[in-house]
């Protein structure tokens, strides 16, 4: 998927995804991550070209202690807008991600299905079941995580066996409040921009880990994001996200505490950590964790890590500088601190975009009963048709009555054949009109057909489609022929031009017939003032082709006449 290294890049993206996508990632992207503690902002610029992805911008702004509340998106907004005023920074695009916490996150195995719109509707069907909260007041979107593979299909469809997890798709089904939604759209509103997308932390993490380790494709993986307040653990198997927990944590700072109570809430956060890993294990999608990343700017991760390594045997270890993506210079540091930003902002220029958008999420497709349709549009169409027929019998019956009643109808029968009469009269003298153009124009149009006859080749080279005459300052026929090859298409234009005749460029195009023949060209020839139609002379140009021996007409009738005698005399 998009944020994380799996196979659902299969996954079919809706049209408006995919321009979206395209369009986005021809310019610049900023992801903002705010929580209790930290405004994370990191802008990404991506050019025409693929893997020419460069992160502008990474930047940690502290959020005020006092007159600050995550939960009044008007004043977060206000704050946010000053401080990307005070940074000029003016984002075009932007995308934020909505907390773990605040969503529902279910991993199902589902047939595979090609078609977007049907999987949606079979997503929404099996998450309706599921949802603590009402369907209507949810915005559910997913991502295919991994799907069968034909030779999985094709041996599971010979040996007959009942669908197993190897033959289904592993979907990863995101669902949170309306209300959520509108809450990141309020504060962007607040701040002056445009919110064009909402993903999911967890899975913004792990694009941020591809961006960091992609060796780590295949592996099972665990990333554990500290922050003061909350602590999310995500594990990752063979590019699945598979399980996701977010823990509510205090992590103080240390100048604040003193230090043996800073050390026993971090030990205490450890402790919450090793528990979800232990619940881990419980799980149907358990297998043993190869490595585990610890992510976070607050300071303590070295602590937390030397906690979890001394009670799980897994190989611990602190998330590195992205190595995938350009940064700018001396800013390694604070983009360590920005992984969820970074992995959204790269999420979204991705090719398939964001993996979950809770702004622009999957829809069901609403499929119509076409036959029904086509039934009632034929009934309709019937009940129309008969009474148009109702209604014009019932008009002519009318007129016909009006116009047997009294002098009124027979006035009214006179001047309607009146008017027929001066009509045929019209069309009579327009036709004579141009009879006697045609034969005034003196253009020897039926002399100059028979000429063109005479000197076209033979019909097993070119035959004549239609031909056209059209008389005004300059006398032009134009014709349309089917010609076997193109020698003889330019034998035949230099023949005409050899003859006298004003050739215009020959347009011809390639179409074969059912008959062979190649070219199709269209002639047209403008004829001079004076031209000699000498038919006589190319009568023999074109020799007809050879008869057959049994022709009645190769040795003329008295031959065969004579042929018969001898055999019965």
């Amino acid at each position: 998927m998009a944020d994380t290294p799996s196979t659902s890049g299969r996954t079919r993206s809706n049209v408006l995804t995919r321009v979206r996508s395209r369009l986005g990632r021809r310019s610049d992207v900023t992801a903002l991550d705010v929580d209790q503690r930290m405004l994370r902002v990191v802008q990404v610029a991506t050019g025409k070209t693929p893997g020419s992805t460069r992160v502008k911008r990474v930047e940690v702004i502290p959020v005020p202690v006092k007159e600050f509340d995550l939960a009044n998106p008007r004043k977060v907004g206000e704050w946010i807008a000053r401080q990307l005023k005070s940074l000029h920074i003016s984002p075009s695009t932007v995308v934020m991600a909505a907390r773990r916490g605040e969503a529902v996150l279910k991993e199902l195995s589902l047939p595979h299905l090609k078609d977007a719109g049907e999987m949606a509707s079979m997503v929404h069907m099996r998450a309706a079941r599921e949802l603590p909260f009402s369907e209507k007041d949810a915005v559910i979107d997913f991502t295919v995580t991994k799907v069968p593979t034909k030779k999985e299909l094709q041996s599971a469809k010979k040996e007959s066996i009942p669908a197993t997890p190897d033959t289904k798709a592993h979907v990863v089904v995101a669902a949170v409040r309306r209300e959520t939604v509108n809450h990141y759209q309020a504060i962007a509103e607040a701040a002056g921009l445009t919110l064009t997308g909402l993903a999911l932390r967890p899975l913004a993490s792990f694009r941020a880990l591809k961006a960091c380790v992609p060796e780590i494709n295949g592996d099972a993986v665990a990333l554990i994001s500290v922050r003061r307040h909350e602590v999310d653990v995500d594990i990752l198997i063979d590019g699945r996200l598979v399980f996701s927990r977010e823990l509510s944590v205090n992590l103080e700072e240390p100048e604040d505490v003193t230090e043996a109570a800073g050390q026993d809430c971090i030990t205490q956060a450890a402790k919450e950590i090793i528990r979800c890993l232990h619940s881990y294990e419980g799980s149907e999608a358990f297998k043993p964790l190869e490595h585990l990343y610890v992510a976070g700017g607050t300071g303590l991760e070295d602590n937390l890590l030397d906690i979890i390594r001394s009670q799980a045997d897994i190989d611990c270890k602190r998330m590195p500088p992205p190595t995938g993506v350009r940064l700018p210079k001396e800013r390694e540091t604070d983009a360590t601190r920005t992984l969820t930003a970074l992995g959204l902002a790269l999420g979204f220029v991705d090719e398939r975009g964001l993996a979950v958008n809770f702004l622009a999420p999957k829809r069901p497709v609403l499929r119509r009963n076409q036959g029904r349709a086509k039934w009632l549009l034929s009934v309709v169409i019937l009940q129309a048709l008969f009474v148009f027929l109702f209604g014009a019998r019932s008009k002519l019956a009318e007129e016909y009555e009006v116009k047997l009643s009294g002098a009124s109808g027979l006035i009214s029968a006179y001047s309607i054949l009146a008017k027929r009469e001066k009509d045929i009269g019209r069309w009579t003298r327009k036709n004579a009109d141009s009879i006697r153009s045609w034969h005034g124009a003196n253009r020897h149009w039926l002399e100059h057909v028979a000429f063109l006859s005479s000197v076209i080749p033979q019909c097993d080279q070119i035959y004549l489609l239609k031909i056209n005459m059209r008389s005004a300052k300059t006398a032009v026929i134009s014709f349309q022929v089917q010609v076997r090859d193109s020698d003889v298409l330019h034998s035949f234009e230099k023949k005409l031009r050899d003859l006298g005749y004003i050739v215009k460029p020959v347009s011809f195009t390639p179409t074969n017939d059912k008959y062979g023949y190649k070219f199709r060209a269209t002639f047209d020839l403008t004829l001079p003032g004076r031209f000699p139609l000498d038919l006589l002379r190319h009568l023999d140009t074109n020799a007809p082709p050879a008869r057959l021996p049994d022709d009645i007409h190769a040795d003329d009738l008295s031959g065969i006449l004579g042929q018969k005698g001898t055999q019965h005399g």
